[in-house]
């Protein structure tokens, strides 16, 4: 049975939002504002979801989608027009950081974009893509274990997306139909800073030094996968390195050329291994930089806090304005990395510490460190609770936040203002992940009582 509802708000996850019959219900494709004809696909307590079934007023935002293969494969928003995605973002943040956050006056500023001048595709340096068990190979769909085939990526640099195609047409010479049963997917990742005048992804760039990484099938025998390694190595200029991951037999991983690359960032220089984390899209990853730098306002003889700290993004940029950086990084791939970086720009007051941020926390604290900034990055699931924890206890001046998930950012930032000992001073939304309803996020938390 289809049902005609008005949309009124955006959800996090991606979703428009209508009621029927005093139910929330929840309708992918839509847009606020937007009359829909929908039908009722999955009921829950207190919320349903929707398939649309035909726009009956749409929205003035609505535009029509530039890669519609993309749509249920991670680019839930093309359908919306990009300064519209921006203020959608600002407005979810915002929701969150009263809903979950607690925070009823919650300053948020309009969301950064990518550049006028720029593309909002192709801005990815990074990828995983997926091999379907008939052959298929691109991104999984939404929810999923089906992989939607892709003949190139509109979310790659153009010079990464180059190495996809080739790769991709090389994997399936190279098994043929039974290239499902043999690899699970690949990675592909550029240094597209290393390259000058590149970050734009402007058509026809040069070659992007790049690391592939191959996701052998648990299970499968790969015949000479060195010899594979090898052939890869030649079918795309810029492939720098080749890695085989979980191959069967005597070889755990088969590694041809580099097993890491060396990227840039406004002037500052990154080894960047094979297994560590580093943001997917270098121009707002400079923007981020920028804007934890002029909140967190770091002095010359402040010791500052880097947790979760990854290949030492932040750490580079606060080690010139701060008299000493601790970085706490629990994946042994980057705390080398960040070592690694730190000499490669001339610096020797980063000390980069492998272990989970509590537990060094707790440490500093045994040792009565002092802390008197704290920048946080954690991954999409938050700050462990007893990291939160030792941050009040060490008690920085200020708290700068980096999240990529606002539902974990909000839950945070309540517990971190619960007892009155911080207060959240504003968070600026930074849009890492165009197309997509994914939001970057920095805030900042002052402790109480400072004047």
């Amino acid at each position: 049975m289809s049902i005609d509802v008005e949309l009124t708000d955006l959800a996090y996850g991606g979703d428009a939002v209508g009621r029927y019959e005093g139910r929330v219900l929840f309708v992918p494709g839509g847009i606020p504002g937007e009359r829909v004809r929908v039908e009722i696909v999955e009921e829950r307590r207190g919320h349903a979801r929707a398939e649309l079934l035909e726009i009956l007023r749409p929205a003035p935002e609505r535009i029509a989608s530039a890669y519609p293969l993309l749509t249920d494969s991670g680019c839930q928003w093309q359908h919306i027009a990009y300064p519209a995605q921006l203020t959608w973002k600002a407005h979810i943040v915002r929701q969150l950081l009263v809903r979950i956050g607690k925070q009823p006056d919650a300053l948020v500023h309009p969301t950064i974009g990518m550049p006028p001048d720029i593309s909002s595709w192709h801005y990815r340096n990074i990828a995983l893509f997926s091999v379907g068990p008939a052959g298929e190979i691109g991104f999984k769909l939404t929810e999923s274990h089906d992989v939607q085939d892709l003949e190139d990526c509109a979310l790659l640099h153009p010079a990464l997306d180059q190495v996809y195609q080739r790769v991709r047409a090389k994997l399936i010479d190279y098994f043929g139909e039974h290239v499902g049963e043999m690899i699970q997917g690949f990675t592909i990742r550029g240094a597209v800073g290393a390259v000058s005048n590149s970050l734009a992804a402007v058509p026809n760039a040069k070659a992007v030094p790049t690391l592939l990484v191959i996701h052998a099938r648990p299970g499968s025998l790969i015949e000479e996968p060195q010899q594979l390694a090898q052939e890869l190595m030649t079918i795309a200029p810029g492939i720098v390195g080749v890695i085989i991951e979980r191959v069967g037999g005597r070889y755990g991983r088969v590694v041809v050329g580099q097993e890491f690359l060396t990227d840039v960032i406004m002037g500052r220089k990154f080894r960047v291994s094979a297994d560590s984390f580093f943001q997917v899209n270098l121009i707002q990853a400079a923007t981020l930089v920028e804007r934890a730098l002029v909140m967190l306002e770091p002095q010359r003889n402040d010791v500052v806090l880097d947790g979760y700290s990854g290949v030492g993004l932040f750490s580079a940029f606060l080690s010139s304005r701060a008299a000493r950086v601790i970085a706490v990084e629990s994946q042994p791939s980057a705390v080398m990395d960040a070592r690694a970086s730190a000499i490669l720009n001339n610096q020797n007051n980063i000390t980069a510490l492998e272990g989970t941020l509590e537990r060094v926390l707790g440490q500093l604290h045994y040792r009565r460190e002092r802390i008197d900034l704290a920048l946080v990055d954690p991954p999409r699931t938050g700050c462990h609770p007893k990291a939160l924890q030792a941050l009040q206890t060490l008690a920085p001046r200020a708290i700068c936040y980096v999240s990529c998930d606002p539902s974990t950012l909000a839950r945070d930032i309540a517990t971190l203002c619960s007892g009155g000992r911080y207060r959240l001073v504003a968070a600026q939304p930074v849009d890492m992940f165009p197309q997509t309803y994914h939001i970057e996020c920095v805030a900042l938390l002052a402790r109480v009582g400072l004047r």
